[in-house]
């Protein structure tokens, strides 16, 4: 009997541990980490994607691509290290969306990422004055870290007062270290 009970005990420690295990963090759009950026133009191409620019940031090449469908995705920017992707950036924006929608985008991005990886850590979450501006700034960001993999979900605002200038972005960014 007390066999029995140990057995059992040790499939539902084996089932319990793989429902509590967060999912591996993968690049979006069903990529994997290391896709060469031969295959990766070849998908966008295929997707109607344009890439609008390339250049070196960090010792990476970077490629940054409209066309991607997806509500309020502005554009994408995907860096190659060697030739192979190590990051993903999604950077939202649209015109006429106020702090609001953004903040539901984020909530909704947020509760996403928290049911895939697990509760995320908050990394900043301010909002001052612009020193010599009427511009408030406000900047909230959360980190889910895995495996040699990181997500980092941010949102910046940028807000002239007594003006409808604005400035406001959601950035998602996926990245393999």
């Amino acid at each position: 009997m007390l066999k029995y009970l140990v057995r059992l005990f040790a499939v539902l420690l084996l089932l319990g541990g793989g429902i509590l295990r967060a999912e591996e963090i993968n690049p979006p759009f069903g990529l994997r980490w290391g896709e060469t950026a031969q295959r990766l133009e070849r998908l966008l191409a295929g997707a109607k994607a344009t890439v609008v620019d390339r250049r070196l940031i960090d010792g990476k090449e970077a490629w940054e691509v409209e066309g991607l469908l997806q509500t309020g995705l502005k554009r994408t920017v995907f860096y190659f290290h060697r030739g192979e992707l190590v990051e993903v950036e999604l950077q939202y924006q649209q015109d006429g969306w106020d702090d609001a929608r953004y903040t539901n985008l984020m909530g909704d991005v947020r509760k996403r990422l928290e049911q895939k990886y697990g509760e995320g850590q908050l990394i900043a979450r301010r909002t001052e004055q612009a020193p010599e501006a009427d511009v408030t700034q406000k900047l909230i960001g959360y980190k889910w870290n895995q495996n040699n993999t990181a997500i980092e979900l941010v949102y910046f605002a940028a807000v002239k007062a007594g003006s409808t200038e604005s400035y406001r972005t959601l950035s998602v960014h996926y990245k393999t270290f």
